[in-house]
């Protein structure tokens, strides 16, 4: 899906921002991937969110993210947004 790399791209450099590595290579970050098993952490995942809304020119629709738990989740939303 032509979301992944660009949504990885987001986060990589959310981790840069923060000051710390994202470790995960690109070909094992699939929709699948659960957020928590990437390292993201609540913290983590609403700086990612913000940076998603900058750079994607977007307002994203949920304000209860209890319900994303995985890439997929994430790209659902951006694509609800749009």
């Amino acid at each position: 899906m032509e979301m992944i790399p660009e949504l990885y791209s987001v986060i990589c450099d959310t981790y840069k921002t923060m000051d710390r590595t994202f470790d995960v290579p690109l070909d094992e970050f699939t929709e699948d991937s659960e957020l928590r098993d990437l390292g993201i952490d609540r913290q983590s995942f609403r700086v990612i969110l913000m940076n998603i809304e900058s750079r994607m020119n977007i307002t994203l629709p949920v304000y209860d993210y209890s319900d994303v738990s995985d890439v997929g989740d994430v790209i659902t939303m951006i694509k609800s947004s749009k």
